[in-house]
């Protein structure tokens, strides 16, 4: 669905640029151009993948998609505007893309300035007064970044991807005494849910999941049971971690202690078992994410090898009608 031309914003002063929707007609373009981004402003290679593109920009809900093309056919600048959520939501989420030689020349303006005019016609039967407009990163820039704040978004969450090459030497970390681990069963669930929920309860943002909702979160095609581990003392868990492989890279999910069990390096030991098994299996790295707001964890993963390698924000503005 696009808004009429007489409500789009001007577009910018690139004359040979031709702007039309896209379909899913264009996705091998599309995949061209957010590669292009990637390999620039980094990430986690996988988001930029046919699959996931294709599940940003062609979502199953009412939604909206906007392209400009060279004259050669090279896809230069994209975004597209969904609904986020049911059909009574009133929230939006905008995504996009604008290729790292054609920036700073209006194109991004023009494309959240647009994604607002989206936003008002996909809700236009909405009672309610205000809008959630909310912007979607997987490549967080600094000049991205101050044109979100420029537009009026506060910048809801951020979090680093950071990576370890498994070609340098592993370290070395032993379980505490008494604590054993188990790999991940179905017949363990409730206690790596038990460890989870304990271990994250208190961070900003906690979404409060159900232990259905936490497990059917992670078990894609892509979760590797021998790499997921419970660590426990008897059967009381006092740790997890959660990982999946997205070749040639091994990715940990999320890693968790209770609080009471904290710094004792149960986390650390997980870690260095999961990063051998990884290597063991062929994997050439290992990637995570990390909320910027957790600067402990932040520097606990650099002191084991991890450098950052891109950054994923979210950024929301609530939009008068």
């Amino acid at each position: 669905m696009m808004a009429n031309s007489t409500t789009n914003p001007a577009l910018p002063s690139l004359a040979d640029l031709i702007w039309r929707p896209i379909t899913r007609d264009d996705l091998a373009a599309l995949v061209d151009l957010a590669s292009a981004c990637f390999l620039v402003d980094g990430g986690l290679h996988f988001l930029f993948e046919p699959e996931s593109i294709s599940d940003r920009f062609f979502p199953d809900a009412p939604s909206a998609a906007i392209g400009a093309f060279a004259p050669d056919g090279r896809l230069a600048a994209c975004a597209t505007v969904h609904l986020d959520g049911d059909s009574g939501s009133q929230r939006a989420m905008i995504v996009g893309h604008v290729q790292p030689d054609l920036r700073g020349k209006g194109i991004g303006t023009y494309l959240i300035r647009w994604g607002q005019m989206q936003t008002q016609s996909l809700l236009a039967g909405s009672v309610n007064n205000q809008l959630a407009l909310q912007i979607a990163t997987e490549s967080l820039t600094a000049s991205a970044h101050q044109l979100y704040l420029a537009h009026g978004f506060e910048s809801v969450s951020e979090s680093l991807v950071m990576r370890r090459n498994l070609d340098l030497p592993l370290p070395e970390y032993a379980f505490p005494p008494g604590v054993t681990i188990a790999d991940w069963d179905p017949a363990l669930a409730d206690q790596f849910f038990q460890a989870y929920d304990a271990a994250f309860r208190e961070r900003p943002g906690f979404p409060g999941y159900t232990a259905t909702e936490w497990v059917d979160s992670w078990t894609t095609d892509r979760f590797r049971p021998e790499w997921s581990m419970l660590a426990r003392s008897g059967d009381e868990p006092l740790g997890f971690l959660m990982a999946t492989s997205n070749p040639p890279h091994g990715f940990i999910m999320q890693v968790g202690v209770i609080p009471a069990q904290r710094r004792r390096g149960l986390a650390s030991a997980l870690m260095a078992e999961t990063m051998r098994r990884m290597e063991t299996a062929g994997a050439v790295s290992v990637q995570l994410t990390v909320n910027v707001n957790n600067p402990g964890a932040i520097q606990t993963y650099a002191q084991r090898g991890f450098v950052t390698i891109g950054r994923r924000a979210r950024y929301e503005r609530i939009v008068e009608r």
